[in-house]
């Protein structure tokens, strides 16, 4: 449990007029209070992350958060996206964190931090970077292990010397640092990995900064997220019963002020589950409630934004994320106030003063035509042309071994004898999914989140193809859930009719495909399959001095769908659409990614089967309005229930 006379944490005003003048930033226990500049504090708060935007866009997500009645932010530090390549440090562009949080300060928020080292976030990996699992033996994730403490403590090492500045105690704007996250959800239980955690982060920031720990509002969670030296904080969504879970914060907190770290106005979606939605009214009844009884507030998400790229995660047992993080946050992905935005805010007025400042305006969103796109190579033929790197070995390997991270790796072999038609292939330890193809002509595909398709009986009459090629894809991997060994390409080996296939060779994509991919060459086959992963392009225009947010929509009643793949404007991933499957069917283009007054290019890399057909050529859609409810077979994934009990 949380000690009251812990006297790391506590700051008490002086009498002293000069003492009152000076920042600081603590908790006083005896009034149950955060006490900030030596007067009592309570924060009504939003999570925001600034990978989710482009970095021209900072500002204007920031200054909507402002007038919506917030006085502070709160963000996660995802380790991928600065520790890309292990040892070498990003903190440029989208990854300036020093930048962001001085902007901030700025227009005049304090900041809460969430460093990890795990982050969940709906984050690839939970913001784990991929090199962690390259060597399997002897790791262990979040707890006491030499493997991984070694690289998390050099991480911090990193990393907390840049916030120590940042603190308000230092002249900054961050308040307080979360020590790991929501770990009583994690089964390792290591109580004494989060005393390790907590003294790294005091060794670097200091003893005069409030640390504290969120956990699920249940007993079972508290036992094992807290630790001692670090305040005890909880969260949960609206409806829920507010009394009944701050007596669980009370029982590790019994003095010090009320938290609620993630409040919920909206939830994460999943492909094939329909759209996640809170209902406003639910809302701020639970908020008033909270505010009425002095209650510090967070929302997650308030502004929730995009995951560019290859940076959504996935939910156990397999089921990915997509694209859009607009969570049915009172800010939605393109930035628009919402009706609920404005309901929340007038809650907040009730309780604290609103910013003179009036609520901007939403951005504007132009609809710039039909794109006409033609094919340009196949992505088989694209990899295996231009990879960095390739490699045999008699059974396939993972792509951590490979030094994969992201996108596709080429496994391909030579087959025996090319009667293979009806025989059964089974891609059993495929992660995730699996375009097969004898040369370039596709004979299926397997997802290891339909296991009635892993194994796939071949339909290939007449076939003399010896080549058996097979482009495996990261779908993203586990953010969450108690098994974080999520590795990727194939973990069995592969068999034929219950023979196994050996002598493999095996081509990565590398950062390829981190951008719009380039320098297209012939194929080196000569057949072209549409029903088999290609690359199209084409241009358009942008007249526009100063160009708007536009929407891709995938599916024209002429064209069909395009079914699923990932998409670039100009050099810019902008992340995976699937709009056979939903919810999200359009891919959010921001406008800063787009050139002003000239020609702009769309690249579509379409894994199963594109509405061009045999002609090689056919449109697409940019649109002024998104598309994220599309209806599908699945229920939503059910509100606040993904923490699994560990008593």
């Amino acid at each position: 449990m949380y000690e009251r006379p812990c006297v790391i944490l506590i700051i008490i005003a002086t009498v002293c007029t000069l003492c009152r003048s000076q920042r600081s930033f603590g908790i006083d226990f005896d009034r149950n209070t955060f006490v900030k500049d030596g007067k009592p504090f309570q924060y009504v708060s939003g999570s925001v992350h600034m990978y989710r935007m482009p970095r021209a866009y900072w500002a204007d997500r920031l200054q909507r958060m402002w007038t919506a009645g917030l006085n502070a932010i709160q963000t996660y530090v995802f380790w991928d996206q600065h520790e890309l390549v292990e040892g070498v440090y990003n903190f440029e562009d989208n990854n300036d964190l020093v930048a962001f949080i001085q902007l901030a300060q700025k227009i005049g928020f304090v900041v809460i931090l969430r460093v990890g080292p795990y982050g969940c976030g709906e984050h690839e990996f939970g913001g784990f970077p991929w090199w962690l699992l390259r060597d399997l033996n002897n790791l262990e994730f979040r707890q006491m292990n030499t493997v991984y403490l070694k690289a998390v403590t050099r991480w911090m090492s990193v990393l907390l010397p840049q916030i120590r500045p940042l603190l308000y105690n230092n002249g900054g704007s961050v308040i307080s640092v979360q020590v790991e996250n929501e770990y009583g959800s994690y089964p390792a239980c290591d109580h004494n990995y989060m005393g390790y955690l907590r003294d790294v982060f005091r060794q670097y920031l200091g003893d005069n900064l409030v640390l504290f720990t969120v956990d699920g509002n249940g007993l079972g969670y508290l036992r094992c997220g807290t630790v001692k030296g670090a305040y005890t904080t909880i969260d949960f969504g609206p409806g829920t019963n507010v009394n009944e879970s701050f007596n669980y914060q009370r029982q590790y907190a019994p003095h010090g002020p009320l938290v609620n770290t993630e409040f919920y106005p909206g939830w994460l979606d999943l492909w094939g589950h329909q759209h996640s939605t809170v209902s406003t009214e639910s809302i701020v009844k639970t908020l008033d409630e909270m505010l009425s009884i002095g209650v510090n507030v967070n929302f997650y998400m308030f502004f929730g934004g995009t995951n560019f790229g290859f940076t959504s995660g996935a939910d156990p047992d397999y089921i990915p994320q997509p694209t859009s993080y607009d969570y049915d946050a009172p800010i939605s992905e393109p930035g628009d106030i919402t009706s609920k935005y404005m309901a929340i805010r007038n809650v907040i007025g009730k309780y604290l003063p609103l910013p003179s400042a009036p609520v901007p305006g939403n951005n504007t969103k132009k609809a710039y035509g039909s794109v006409r796109l033609s094919f340009k190579q196949s992505l088989l033929s694209y990899i295996t042309s231009h990879s960095p790197f390739c490699t045999t070995s008699s059974y396939p390997k993972r792509f951590e071994e490979l030094g994969q991270n992201q996108a596709f790796v080429v496994y391909s072999t030579i087959l025996n004898n090319p009667e293979v038609q009806g025989k059964v292939l089974d891609l059993s330890g495929v992660r995730d999914r699996a375009y097969v193809l004898l040369g370039e002509k596709s004979i299926g595909i397997a997802y290891r989140a339909n296991s009635s398709s892993l194994k796939l009986t071949i339909q290939a009459p007449g076939n003399r193809e010896t080549h058996l090629n097979i482009i495996v894809e990261n779908m993203g991997r586990l953010n969450y859930g108690g098994d974080l060994f999520d590795t990727k390409g194939f973990v069995n080996n592969i068999t034929l009719d219950g023979q196994l296939l050996v002598n493999w060779t095996m081509c990565i994509s590398g950062s390829l495909f981190d951008e719009a991919p380039t320098d297209f060459t012939m194929n080196k086959f000569e057949d072209f399959d549409p029903n088999a992963p290609n690359i199209y392009t084409g241009n358009f225009s942008v007249t526009d001095q100063a160009p708007s947010d536009t929407f891709l929509l995938p599916t024209t009643i002429s064209n069909g769908y395009w079914e699923k793949g990932v998409a670039y404007i100009n050099k810019y991933n902008l992340g995976r659409y699937w709009p056979i499957l939903g919810p999200q069917v359009t891919l959010y283009i921001p406008s800063p990614w787009l050139i002003p007054s000239t020609t702009n290019s769309l690249t579509m890399i379409e894994l199963q089967s594109s509405p061009c057909g045999n002609q090689q050529t056919c449109s697409i859609e940019l649109v002024d309005y998104p598309i994220l409810d599309k209806p599908t077979l699945m229920p939503a994934p059910l509100l606040y229930k993904r923490k699994p009990q560990y008593h």
